[in-house]
């Protein structure tokens, strides 16, 4: 029995996409990661935009979400400001790769 059950929860986690992005600054025509800020994981629950999730940019300004379920639409929010402007749909890739999220540059 725990054979199945572990089998089922690999299986589950097997179907699971990365997701990732990076945050910089357009500083006199060059870009610079920004690091240690909070990027908010959005949710679309039908209704508006939820709360589900939130990472901290590293020192090269990437921030990391790990295994989602394909079809999920999403966003990501900084400082309040939501990104992109039209929401995003998870797809259905191997838990090696990530779904890259565009760059936001502040």
């Amino acid at each position: 029995m725990l054979t199945i059950i572990a089998l089922t929860l690999n299986y589950e986690r097997a179907k699971a996409t990365n997701l990732r992005g990076q945050l910089v600054r357009n500083i006199g025509g060059t870009y610079r990661p920004l690091a240690n800020v909070r990027v908010d994981f959005m949710v679309w629950n039908g209704t508006g935009w939820a709360p589900y999730s939130y990472a901290i940019t590293g020192g090269d300004g990437f921030y990391y979400f790990l295994n989602f379920s394909p079809g999920l639409k999403f966003c990501v929010a900084v400082l309040g400001h939501y990104y992109p402007n039209q929401p995003l749909t998870i797809q259905n890739l191997s838990p090696q790769f990530y779904q890259d999220i565009p760059a936001i540059a502040t």
